[in-house]
Protein backbone atom coordinates (compact mmCIF):
# COMPACT_ATOMS: atom_id res chain seq x y z
CA UNK A 1 0.00 0.00 0.00
CA UNK A 2 1.34 3.42 -0.95
CA UNK A 3 2.24 5.82 1.85
CA UNK A 4 3.20 9.48 2.14
CA UNK A 5 6.91 10.12 2.27
CA UNK A 6 8.66 12.34 4.75
CA UNK A 7 9.34 14.86 1.99
CA UNK A 8 5.66 15.16 1.20
CA UNK A 9 4.74 15.87 4.81
CA UNK A 10 7.57 18.35 5.21
CA UNK A 11 6.29 20.46 2.34
CA UNK A 12 2.88 21.16 3.91
CA UNK A 13 3.58 24.88 4.27
CA UNK A 14 1.02 27.61 4.90
CA UNK A 15 2.07 29.66 1.88
CA UNK A 16 0.94 26.85 -0.46
CA UNK A 17 -2.49 26.37 1.12
CA UNK A 18 -4.28 28.69 -1.29
CA UNK A 19 -2.94 26.75 -4.27
CA UNK A 20 -3.37 23.16 -3.12
CA UNK A 21 -5.23 20.74 -5.35
CA UNK A 22 -5.96 17.05 -4.63
CA UNK A 23 -4.95 15.44 -7.93
CA UNK A 24 -2.76 15.67 -11.01
CA UNK A 25 -2.65 13.92 -14.38
CA UNK A 26 0.76 13.23 -15.92
CA UNK A 27 0.88 12.52 -19.66
CA UNK A 28 3.95 10.28 -19.96
CA UNK A 29 4.23 10.41 -23.75
CA UNK A 30 2.51 11.72 -26.87
CA UNK A 31 3.19 8.43 -28.66
CA UNK A 32 0.57 5.72 -29.14
CA UNK A 33 0.41 2.45 -31.07
CA UNK A 34 -3.38 2.60 -31.53
CA UNK A 35 -5.25 4.98 -33.84
CA UNK A 36 -8.68 5.59 -32.37
CA UNK A 37 -10.89 7.82 -34.50
CA UNK A 38 -12.27 9.43 -31.36
CA UNK A 39 -8.81 10.33 -29.96
CA UNK A 40 -8.94 13.67 -28.13
CA UNK A 41 -5.17 14.13 -27.61
CA UNK A 42 -4.55 17.80 -28.36
CA UNK A 43 -1.17 17.22 -30.04
CA UNK A 44 -3.09 15.26 -32.73
CA UNK A 45 -4.96 18.37 -33.86
CA UNK A 46 -7.17 17.76 -36.88
CA UNK A 47 -8.52 20.33 -39.31
CA UNK A 48 -10.71 22.06 -36.73
CA UNK A 49 -10.17 25.41 -35.09
CA UNK A 50 -7.38 24.07 -32.86
CA UNK A 51 -5.29 22.76 -35.75
CA UNK A 52 -3.22 25.89 -36.30
CA UNK A 53 -0.08 25.94 -34.19
CA UNK A 54 1.46 22.51 -33.57
CA UNK A 55 1.39 21.39 -29.95
CA UNK A 56 4.94 20.86 -28.59
CA UNK A 57 6.19 17.28 -28.54
CA UNK A 58 9.16 15.74 -26.81
CA UNK A 59 10.20 13.84 -23.70
CA UNK A 60 12.46 14.20 -20.68
CA UNK A 61 14.94 11.62 -19.48
CA UNK A 62 14.15 9.65 -16.33
CA UNK A 63 15.90 12.00 -13.90
CA UNK A 64 14.34 15.13 -15.39
CA UNK A 65 10.90 13.52 -15.60
CA UNK A 66 10.99 12.51 -11.94
CA UNK A 67 12.29 15.92 -10.87
CA UNK A 68 9.45 17.59 -12.77
CA UNK A 69 6.82 15.34 -11.22
CA UNK A 70 8.27 15.70 -7.73
CA UNK A 71 8.26 19.49 -8.05
CA UNK A 72 4.62 19.44 -9.17
CA UNK A 73 3.61 17.17 -6.30
CA UNK A 74 5.40 19.25 -3.68
CA UNK A 75 3.98 22.55 -4.93
CA UNK A 76 0.39 21.39 -5.50
CA UNK A 77 0.12 19.07 -2.51
CA UNK A 78 -1.65 16.54 -4.77
CA UNK A 79 -2.23 13.13 -3.20
CA UNK A 80 -3.71 11.35 -6.23
CA UNK A 81 -2.03 10.92 -9.62
CA UNK A 82 -3.39 9.56 -12.89
CA UNK A 83 -0.86 8.40 -15.49
CA UNK A 84 -1.98 8.71 -19.09
CA UNK A 85 -0.72 9.58 -22.56
CA UNK A 86 -0.67 8.74 -25.49
CA UNK A 87 0.17 5.24 -24.39
CA UNK A 88 2.17 5.72 -21.17
CA UNK A 89 3.77 2.27 -21.17
CA UNK A 90 5.64 3.14 -24.37
CA UNK A 91 8.07 4.97 -22.09
CA UNK A 92 10.85 2.50 -21.28
CA UNK A 93 11.02 3.77 -17.71
CA UNK A 94 7.23 3.95 -17.21
CA UNK A 95 6.97 1.07 -14.74
CA UNK A 96 9.87 2.43 -12.67
CA UNK A 97 8.30 5.89 -12.55
CA UNK A 98 4.92 4.46 -11.59
CA UNK A 99 6.53 2.48 -8.76
CA UNK A 100 8.21 5.63 -7.48
CA UNK A 101 4.94 7.56 -7.67
CA UNK A 102 3.11 4.82 -5.73
CA UNK A 103 5.66 5.27 -2.93
CA UNK A 104 5.30 9.06 -3.10
CA UNK A 105 1.55 9.73 -3.12
CA UNK A 106 -1.53 8.15 -1.60
CA UNK A 107 -3.11 6.76 -4.79
CA UNK A 108 -2.02 6.26 -8.40
CA UNK A 109 -4.16 5.22 -11.37
CA UNK A 110 -2.90 4.16 -14.80
CA UNK A 111 -4.79 4.60 -18.07
CA UNK A 112 -3.36 2.27 -20.75
CA UNK A 113 -4.47 0.42 -23.85
CA UNK A 114 -3.27 -2.82 -22.23
CA UNK A 115 -1.08 -3.98 -25.10
CA UNK A 116 2.10 -3.64 -23.02
CA UNK A 117 0.88 -5.18 -19.76
CA UNK A 118 2.54 -8.53 -19.00
CA UNK A 119 2.15 -10.82 -15.95
CA UNK A 120 5.50 -9.51 -14.72
CA UNK A 121 4.44 -5.87 -15.05
CA UNK A 122 1.10 -6.63 -13.42
CA UNK A 123 2.95 -8.19 -10.47
CA UNK A 124 5.17 -5.11 -10.13
CA UNK A 125 2.08 -2.89 -10.13
CA UNK A 126 0.54 -5.01 -7.40
CA UNK A 127 3.67 -4.84 -5.23
CA UNK A 128 3.85 -1.07 -5.72
CA UNK A 129 0.24 -0.62 -4.58
CA UNK A 130 -1.17 0.81 -7.83
CA UNK A 131 -4.79 1.67 -7.07
CA UNK A 132 -6.27 0.74 -10.45
CA UNK A 133 -5.70 0.37 -14.18
CA UNK A 134 -8.21 1.63 -16.74
CA UNK A 135 -8.56 -0.27 -20.03
CA UNK A 136 -10.76 0.68 -22.99
CA UNK A 137 -13.40 -1.70 -24.33
CA UNK A 138 -15.52 -0.37 -27.19
CA UNK A 139 -17.32 -3.63 -27.97
CA UNK A 140 -17.51 -7.22 -26.81
CA UNK A 141 -16.99 -8.15 -30.46
CA UNK A 142 -13.31 -8.46 -31.38
CA UNK A 143 -13.58 -7.15 -34.93
CA UNK A 144 -15.73 -4.15 -33.97
CA UNK A 145 -13.44 -3.19 -31.11
CA UNK A 146 -10.28 -3.49 -33.23
CA UNK A 147 -11.77 -1.50 -36.10
CA UNK A 148 -12.71 1.38 -33.80
CA UNK A 149 -9.32 1.26 -32.05
CA UNK A 150 -7.39 1.22 -35.31
CA UNK A 151 -5.29 -1.71 -34.08
CA UNK A 152 -5.48 -5.46 -33.48
CA UNK A 153 -5.80 -5.19 -29.71
CA UNK A 154 -8.97 -6.81 -28.34
CA UNK A 155 -7.16 -9.95 -27.19
CA UNK A 156 -4.41 -7.82 -25.61
CA UNK A 157 -7.01 -5.85 -23.63
CA UNK A 158 -8.73 -9.00 -22.35
CA UNK A 159 -5.39 -10.61 -21.51
CA UNK A 160 -4.26 -7.49 -19.65
CA UNK A 161 -7.47 -7.47 -17.61
CA UNK A 162 -6.94 -11.11 -16.64
CA UNK A 163 -3.24 -10.63 -15.81
CA UNK A 164 -4.02 -7.61 -13.65
CA UNK A 165 -6.86 -9.37 -11.86
CA UNK A 166 -4.63 -12.39 -11.23
CA UNK A 167 -2.01 -10.07 -9.70
CA UNK A 168 -4.62 -8.36 -7.54
CA UNK A 169 -4.69 -4.98 -9.32
CA UNK A 170 -8.22 -3.54 -9.69
CA UNK A 171 -9.29 -2.89 -13.29
CA UNK A 172 -11.73 -0.31 -14.60
CA UNK A 173 -13.26 -0.15 -18.07
CA UNK A 174 -13.57 2.90 -20.29
CA UNK A 175 -16.42 2.84 -22.82
CA UNK A 176 -16.64 5.62 -25.41
CA UNK A 177 -20.15 6.41 -26.63
CA UNK A 178 -20.09 7.04 -30.37
CA UNK A 179 -22.48 6.60 -33.24
CA UNK A 180 -20.62 3.38 -34.11
CA UNK A 181 -20.77 1.97 -30.56
CA UNK A 182 -24.53 2.37 -30.28
CA UNK A 183 -25.93 -0.85 -28.85
CA UNK A 184 -22.52 -2.16 -27.72
CA UNK A 185 -22.66 -1.22 -24.03
CA UNK A 186 -24.66 -4.24 -22.85
CA UNK A 187 -22.09 -6.63 -24.31
CA UNK A 188 -19.22 -4.62 -22.83
CA UNK A 189 -20.81 -4.69 -19.37
CA UNK A 190 -21.37 -8.43 -19.64
CA UNK A 191 -17.72 -8.89 -20.61
CA UNK A 192 -16.72 -6.71 -17.63
CA UNK A 193 -18.71 -9.03 -15.37
CA UNK A 194 -16.86 -12.07 -16.72
CA UNK A 195 -13.47 -10.35 -16.42
CA UNK A 196 -14.11 -9.21 -12.86
CA UNK A 197 -14.21 -5.51 -13.75
CA UNK A 198 -16.41 -3.60 -11.33
CA UNK A 199 -16.00 -0.01 -12.50
CA UNK A 200 -16.97 1.53 -15.84
CA UNK A 201 -16.24 5.05 -17.04
CA UNK A 202 -18.85 6.11 -19.61
CA UNK A 203 -17.34 8.71 -21.97
CA UNK A 204 -19.60 10.16 -24.59
CA UNK A 205 -17.40 11.34 -27.46
CA UNK A 206 -16.14 14.90 -26.98
CA UNK A 207 -14.20 15.91 -30.10
CA UNK A 208 -10.79 17.51 -29.75
CA UNK A 209 -7.54 16.48 -31.46
CA UNK A 210 -8.12 14.71 -34.76
CA UNK A 211 -11.58 13.65 -33.57
CA UNK A 212 -12.87 17.03 -34.82
CA UNK A 213 -12.60 15.51 -38.30
CA UNK A 214 -14.76 12.56 -37.25
CA UNK A 215 -17.77 14.43 -35.86
CA UNK A 216 -20.14 13.53 -38.67
CA UNK A 217 -19.13 9.86 -38.61
CA UNK A 218 -18.73 9.19 -34.89
CA UNK A 219 -20.54 11.77 -32.76
CA UNK A 220 -23.46 10.10 -30.94
CA UNK A 221 -26.93 11.58 -30.87
CA UNK A 222 -28.83 12.23 -27.66
CA UNK A 223 -30.97 9.15 -28.35
CA UNK A 224 -27.83 6.97 -28.46
CA UNK A 225 -26.64 8.29 -25.09
CA UNK A 226 -30.08 7.86 -23.51
CA UNK A 227 -30.24 4.25 -24.72
CA UNK A 228 -26.79 3.60 -23.23
CA UNK A 229 -27.77 5.16 -19.92
CA UNK A 230 -30.88 3.00 -19.77
CA UNK A 231 -28.68 -0.05 -20.32
CA UNK A 232 -26.19 1.08 -17.68
CA UNK A 233 -28.92 1.85 -15.17
CA UNK A 234 -30.46 -1.60 -15.69
CA UNK A 235 -27.27 -3.65 -15.61
CA UNK A 236 -25.15 -1.74 -13.05
CA UNK A 237 -26.97 -3.09 -9.97
CA UNK A 238 -27.39 -6.55 -11.49
CA UNK A 239 -23.69 -6.90 -12.34
CA UNK A 240 -22.51 -4.80 -9.38
CA UNK A 241 -20.60 -2.45 -11.69
CA UNK A 242 -20.19 1.20 -10.69
CA UNK A 243 -20.89 3.39 -13.73
CA UNK A 244 -19.73 7.01 -13.85
CA UNK A 245 -19.76 9.57 -16.64
CA UNK A 246 -16.36 11.08 -17.40
CA UNK A 247 -17.50 13.61 -20.00
CA UNK A 248 -20.24 16.07 -19.02
CA UNK A 249 -23.72 15.26 -20.28
CA UNK A 250 -25.87 18.41 -20.32
CA UNK A 251 -28.99 17.90 -18.17
CA UNK A 252 -31.03 20.00 -20.60
CA UNK A 253 -30.61 17.16 -23.09
CA UNK A 254 -30.70 14.13 -20.79
CA UNK A 255 -32.76 13.93 -17.60
CA UNK A 256 -30.28 12.45 -15.14
CA UNK A 257 -32.85 11.57 -12.49
CA UNK A 258 -34.02 8.74 -14.74
CA UNK A 259 -30.73 6.93 -14.19
CA UNK A 260 -30.14 6.61 -10.42
CA UNK A 261 -27.50 3.90 -10.85
CA UNK A 262 -25.26 6.17 -12.94
CA UNK A 263 -22.97 8.75 -11.31
CA UNK A 264 -22.88 11.97 -13.33
CA UNK A 265 -20.13 14.59 -13.31
CA UNK A 266 -19.42 17.98 -14.87
CA UNK A 267 -16.39 20.04 -15.92
CA UNK A 268 -13.90 20.38 -13.08
CA UNK A 269 -12.25 23.64 -14.19
CA UNK A 270 -12.64 26.19 -11.42
CA UNK A 271 -13.74 23.57 -8.89
CA UNK A 272 -11.92 22.49 -5.71
CA UNK A 273 -10.68 19.40 -7.57
CA UNK A 274 -9.57 20.51 -11.05
CA UNK A 275 -8.31 17.94 -13.54
CA UNK A 276 -4.92 19.64 -14.02
CA UNK A 277 -2.77 17.92 -16.66
CA UNK A 278 1.01 18.07 -17.11
CA UNK A 279 2.45 16.90 -20.43
CA UNK A 280 5.84 15.16 -21.07
CA UNK A 281 7.67 18.52 -21.19
CA UNK A 282 6.05 20.05 -18.12
CA UNK A 283 3.46 22.13 -19.99
CA UNK A 284 0.44 22.46 -17.74
CA UNK A 285 -3.19 22.57 -18.91
CA UNK A 286 -6.63 22.75 -17.29
CA UNK A 287 -7.69 19.29 -18.57
CA UNK A 288 -6.80 16.56 -21.07
CA UNK A 289 -8.96 18.12 -23.79
CA UNK A 290 -7.57 21.63 -23.47
CA UNK A 291 -4.80 22.80 -25.80
CA UNK A 292 -4.28 26.01 -23.81
CA UNK A 293 -0.96 25.93 -21.95
CA UNK A 294 -1.26 27.69 -18.59
CA UNK A 295 2.48 27.59 -17.95
CA UNK A 296 5.35 25.17 -17.50
CA UNK A 297 5.88 23.54 -14.12
CA UNK A 298 9.61 23.12 -14.78
CA UNK A 299 10.07 26.83 -15.36
CA UNK A 300 7.44 28.37 -13.08
CA UNK A 301 5.99 27.75 -9.66
CA UNK A 302 2.59 26.12 -9.36
CA UNK A 303 1.36 29.26 -7.56
CA UNK A 304 2.22 31.31 -10.68
CA UNK A 305 0.51 28.84 -12.99
CA UNK A 306 -2.53 28.54 -10.73
CA UNK A 307 -3.07 32.29 -10.98
CA UNK A 308 -3.46 32.14 -14.77
CA UNK A 309 -6.70 34.07 -15.55
CA UNK A 310 -7.85 31.23 -17.82
CA UNK A 311 -8.76 29.12 -14.79
CA UNK A 312 -11.04 31.85 -13.50
CA UNK A 313 -12.59 33.06 -16.74
CA UNK A 314 -13.16 29.71 -18.48
CA UNK A 315 -16.04 28.55 -16.22
CA UNK A 316 -17.83 31.86 -16.88
CA UNK A 317 -17.60 31.58 -20.67
CA UNK A 318 -20.75 29.74 -21.64
CA UNK A 319 -22.66 29.69 -24.93
CA UNK A 320 -25.37 32.33 -25.24
CA UNK A 321 -28.03 29.64 -25.49
CA UNK A 322 -26.99 28.38 -22.03
CA UNK A 323 -27.14 31.71 -20.22
CA UNK A 324 -29.86 31.86 -17.61
CA UNK A 325 -30.31 28.09 -17.58
CA UNK A 326 -30.87 26.56 -14.15
CA UNK A 327 -27.80 24.37 -14.78
CA UNK A 328 -25.54 27.15 -16.11
CA UNK A 329 -23.07 27.12 -13.20
CA UNK A 330 -22.80 23.34 -12.87
CA UNK A 331 -23.06 22.20 -16.50
CA UNK A 332 -21.35 25.25 -18.07
CA UNK A 333 -22.68 24.19 -21.45
CA UNK A 334 -21.13 20.71 -21.56
CA UNK A 335 -17.57 20.21 -22.80
CA UNK A 336 -16.58 23.72 -23.89
CA UNK A 337 -13.05 22.62 -24.83
CA UNK A 338 -14.70 20.54 -27.53
CA UNK A 339 -16.51 23.61 -28.78
CA UNK A 340 -13.26 25.57 -28.80
CA UNK A 341 -11.37 22.83 -30.65
CA UNK A 342 -14.10 22.30 -33.25
CA UNK A 343 -15.45 25.81 -33.79
CA UNK A 344 -12.83 28.15 -32.33
CA UNK A 345 -14.68 29.40 -29.26
CA UNK A 346 -15.82 28.01 -25.92
CA UNK A 347 -18.89 30.18 -26.29
CA UNK A 348 -20.12 28.27 -29.33
CA UNK A 349 -22.16 25.21 -28.33
CA UNK A 350 -20.00 22.09 -28.45
CA UNK A 351 -20.86 19.49 -31.15
CA UNK A 352 -23.00 17.21 -28.93
CA UNK A 353 -25.14 20.17 -27.86
CA UNK A 354 -25.14 21.91 -31.24
CA UNK A 355 -26.54 18.93 -33.11
CA UNK A 356 -29.45 18.77 -30.65
CA UNK A 357 -30.40 22.42 -31.02
CA UNK A 358 -33.48 23.22 -33.15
Amino acid sequence: MAVFTEAADADSTDDLDGHRIPRLDFEFTTGCDHRCGHCYNVWNAGSGASAGEAYPRGALDTAAQWAMMEKALVETGATHVTITGGEPLLRRDAVELIERLCARVKTVQLITNGSHVTPEIAARFARAGLRSVQLTLLSADRDTHDRLKGAVCFDDTVRAALDLREAGVPVQCCFVAMRETAGELAGVMELCLVLGIRGLSYNRMSPTGWAVDEVERLLPEVAHVEADLETANRLAPRYQIRVSTAMPIPPCLVRMSRYPHVNFGFCSVGSHSPNIVIDPLGNTRSCNLSSTVLGNIREQTWAEIHQNPYLETFPKRVPEVCRGCAYERTCQGGCKESGAATYGSAEIPEPFVRQALP
